[in-house]
């Protein structure tokens, strides 16, 4: 699948050109950025299948004669925010009008392969796009401009960097997104080399583009120096071979949702069919280069070449952008603002859009105005929402009742008042699955080997992997997450099945790169035993968190961090490639960057993990150990509920929140919770207990690391007893992952202590990590 949302462009200056070649596309970087800021975006590929069925239509309509998609020719408004530090109008970053014009130009004669221009081929794929760019002439108040689109601001800042951009240039700018193209003119710091980036669509149901980017950073940024045509005017700032306005070009059909031509992999599929494939991106005007055994288009706008070299749309790309111009209601609101004319002295017209028409109980809908004629007042009145009434111009309204419910909307301007627009059963309120089990999985269980290399794609390989992970979009904003089922296809250990290896399951959230693993939410040691037993009895591992794992109602990813112990080795199961087209399988590379299945290898699946998520509380349970001695004592703690009953063999109590168990053979206890609301009732826990009688020691590992008394009231002494020497890092962390303590020692002796005082940390399981000479020592403790 695909990886893009924001898309980058690298610059440097021109002496610097001939020592590395400049990277005109570095969408991955971007997207991590934006997706930090903006917690709230939404899924990937919502409306994928009224896409794919609008290219459809559209492909149905190209000319026998000449093959040519027929459209109506449309007009996208743009507004241009020159960023300056001060500088005369016309000097240095605070280009002149005639610059700007020159751009909008170029981008129309490449939109439309206007004869006798640069942007004109002869290709017989190559298209007329029939959009058209016009400069707005009122301003977001209906005012007319002193200068034809063109908004400068005064940065007080010679550069921007990227953070500086979209936290702060961008939130505080920008026009809105539904009436204006806004485009960004500045001058990048050196650090970042950069030429521009811009914004996917919102809402297109593209593969690899999110549906709800943020308003406030929509549109392209460009730096100055490429930003305009030096064939047609005196522009001095502008550096070759950037300097023909093709940067804009790119970047616009990024805005408009097409991916690079090698679809930013090694032949890699830019879901155009007309477009040949190819190994990588194009550098200089490289006419005639081979690759994926074929032609490659290298004047194609969306690969790397020069200015000078570019010329091309195709057919395909064309059906892709005049699709998202149908379905992206940020794009398709453009072309009817009506801002590129002299007056606005008419009655505002109401219009409005939500990202989700469908939420859960309790959930929230945020409503976007989307009304022409430049209102000033909005009237919304929500049947079955709290607040039922608002004049907040996009108010977000919650709904704690089911149904189907009715918004209205009047708007007011200077000129008067609209009538008002109702839209019946239009929020959908979900009474049912609070509490589900959501997969992305449907297809074949199949293995996926490491191409071009040993080992598994979704498991341990030669290439190192650190961790693999599933994406699930929680397009219903369930806030809680209590397990995960998981099917692995390969389970291997040196030991076999008296093996003390464990598996961390982990859950990040959704806010990495493109949707991408973020921050750890929660972390689950499962014993590599038991998915041996799984994977012989072929069955899925089920795993119940120690908690109820917060969500926010936003997008999260459940996987593996991968161990490279010897002779150890897993690997979760998978679709089959191609039968999952969403992109939701993604691995961590050796240098610890998570990338796509799709982008870095070209494989479109899915692994089969499952999702029990829900609205209400689940019954959790933990252990302070996973492996024990026989007889050993051993602490299980339950929370999610109010009361807790227990079963299973060599308990000291069965009532009650913690109990201590003392097994002498491998055990499974059952806790059961009442007096709340929850989504699961009951857990189970599984306490390993080792071969041997009940005098038999632990092994050393466990042996040497000691942490009393456990449980505790926070203050606890650590102690090692081991052969190793030298630096010593111990640490305690919480079950998300999150330091709690982390402190620097030398160890000189057999022996080292420690106290350690966690009276201000809340109760519940904590991890005591002591690593030295490359050993690493675990133990878990409860603090009460």
């Amino acid at each position: 699948m695909n990886r893009l949302l924001l898309l980058l462009c690298l610059c440097v200056n021109v002496a610097a050109l001939a020592q590395r070649p400049v990277q005109q596309c570095a969408t991955m970087e971007m997207d991590s950025l934006l997706r930090a800021r903006h917690p709230e975006l939404g899924t990937l590929n919502d409306f994928e299948r009224e896409l794919q069925r609008k290219i459809v239509q559209m492909k149905a309509r190209m000319a026998s004669a000449n093959g040519r998609v027929a459209a109506p020719v449309v007009t996208i408004p743009v507004i241009v925010h020159v960023v300056h530090n001060g500088e005369a109008v016309g000097t240095g970053r605070n280009i002149s009008a005639a610059q700007v014009q020159a751009q909008l130009e170029t981008l129309n004669e490449d939109f439309r392969r206007k004869p006798g221009t640069r942007g004109f081929n002869d290709n017989p794929v190559g298209a007329d796009i029939e959009i058209e760019f016009c400069l707005a002439t009122v301003d977001p108040q209906g005012r007319t401009m002193a200068e034809r689109g063109i908004d400068r601001v005064n940065g007080n800042r010679s550069t921007w960097d990227r953070d500086a951009i979209e936290g702060v240039l961008k939130p505080s700018s920008f026009w809105d997104p539904n009436k204006y193209f806004n485009i960004w003119v500045v001058e990048f710091a050196s650090a970042d080399r950069l030429l521009g980036y811009a914004q996917f669509p919102s809402q297109s149901g593209l593969p690899g583009i999110p549906s709800q980017s943020p308003a406030s950073t929509d549109g392209v940024v460009v730096t100055y120096r490429s930003f305009g045509n030096a064939e047609k005017g005196t522009f001095p700032v502008m550096q070759a071979p950037y300097n023909l306005g093709r940067t804009l070009t790119h970047e616009v059909g990024h805005w408009l949702g097409l991916r690079h031509i090698w679809g930013d992999a090694n032949c890699g599929d830019d879901f155009c069919g007309d477009t040949p494939p190819q190994a990588s991106e194009s550098r200089g005007c490289q006419i005639g280069r081979v690759s994926c055994g074929g032609v490659n288009m290298v004047q194609n706008y969306m690969d790397y070449s020069d200015d000078g070299c570019f010329n091309i749309f195709t057919n395909d790309q064309k059906a892709r952008m005049r699709a998202v111009i149908d379905i992206s209601p940020r794009r398709n609101s453009l072309i009817t603002s009506n801002v590129c004319g002299s007056t606005v002295a008419v009655l505002p017209v109401p219009n409005f859009q939500v990202a989700n028409r469908r939420v859960l109980l309790g959930g929230q809908v945020r409503f976007s105005d989307l009304s022409g004629g430049f209102p000033t007042r909005w009237e919304w009145t929500f049947e079955g929402g709290n607040p039922a009434t608002s004049t907040e111009q996009n108010p977000v309204v919650t709904y704690n009742q089911p149904g189907r419910f009715r918004v209205t909307l009047r708007v007011t301007n200077t000129v008067g008042s609209s009538q008002p627009l109702v839209r019946e059963q239009y929020v959908e309120v979900l009474n049912a699955g609070l509490c589900a089990e959501f997969t992305n999985f449907n297809g074949t269980n199949t293995t996926l080997r490491e191409p071009g290399g040993t080992g598994y794609v979704a498991g341990q390989n030669s290439k190192r992997s650190q961790a693999v992970s599933e994406f699930f979009d929680n397009s219903l904003g369930y806030s809680n997450l209590s397990g995960a089922s998981l099917r692995f296809a390969v389970a291997k250990a040196a030991r076999g099945a008296a093996t003390e290896s464990v598996v961390t399951v982990t859950v990040w959230n959704g806010r990495g790169f493109q949707n991408g693993p973020g921050a750890v939410l929660e972390r689950k040691d499962v014993p590599l035993r038991d998915i041996l037993a799984d994977v012989a009895a072929n069955r899925p591992t089920i795993v119940t968190f120690e908690r109820n794992v917060p969500l926010s109602g936003l997008p999260f990813h459940i996987g593996l961090t991968l161990p490279y112990a010897a002779g150890d080795t897993v690997a979760l199961s998978t679709t089959r490639n191609g039968e999952s087209v969403f992109a939701t399988a993604w691995r961590q590379n050796r240098q610890g960057d998570w990338l796509r299945y799709a982008d870095s290898l070209g494989l479109n699946v899915a692994h089969n993990v499952a999702a029990r998520i829900g609205m209400k509380s689940s019954v959790q349970v933990a252990a302070s150990s996973l492996f024990i001695s026989p007889g050993e004592l051993v602490t299980l703690n339950a929370r999610g509920a109010s009361v807790f009953t227990w079963a299973g063999s060599g308990l000291n109590a069965s009532l009650g929140p913690q109990v201590v168990a003392q097994p002498t053979q491998t055990t499974s206890y059952t806790v059961s919770g009442t007096g709340d609301d929850l989504c699961s009732t009951s857990a189970v826990i599984t306490v390993n207990v080792r071969a041997g009688t009940v005098t038999a020691t632990p092994p050393p590992n466990e042996q040497e690391l000691r942490v009393s008394p456990n449980p505790t009231d926070g203050q606890m002494l650590v102690s090692l007893n081991s052969s190793q020497r030298g630096a010593l890092t111990l640490s305690v962390r919480s079950l998300t992952g999150a330091d709690v303590v982390r402190q620097k020692h030398q160890k000189n002796a057999e022996l080292f202590q420690q106290s350690l005082d966690l009276r201000g940390s809340p109760g519940g399981m904590y991890i005591v990590e002591v690593e030295v000479g490359g050993v690493t020592f675990r133990r878990r403790i409860v603090k009460q």
